[in-house]
């Protein structure tokens, strides 16, 4: 089956990268995102699409900390010793 989507323009170019990123196919990724996104409960479902879209409004307003911030953060949070 093939569908056709018109994304918007910041939408296809996270798809791009986290295909080029992964070494994977933009469509191959297309269907990974989803596969995913469809396995969730409709509850969990919208509550990650306003996650996700609440994580990009603060990346627009330069509201974000480094990923060293975050591992720091969550190896106190939860007594981890990840390494970047």
């Amino acid at each position: 089956m093939s569908i056709t989507l018109d994304l918007p323009p910041k939408i296809e170019a996270l798809l791009i990268q986290r295909a080029e990123s992964a070494g994977q196919d933009i469509s191959q990724m297309a269907i990974a995102v989803l596969t995913l996104g469809l396995s969730l409960e409709d509850d969990d479902f919208f509550e990650a699409l306003q996650g996700i879209q609440q994580g990009l409004d603060d990346f627009e307003r330069g509201q974000f900390s480094s990923l060293e911030d975050f591992v720091s953060e969550q190896n106190q949070k939860y007594g981890l010793s990840l390494e970047i």
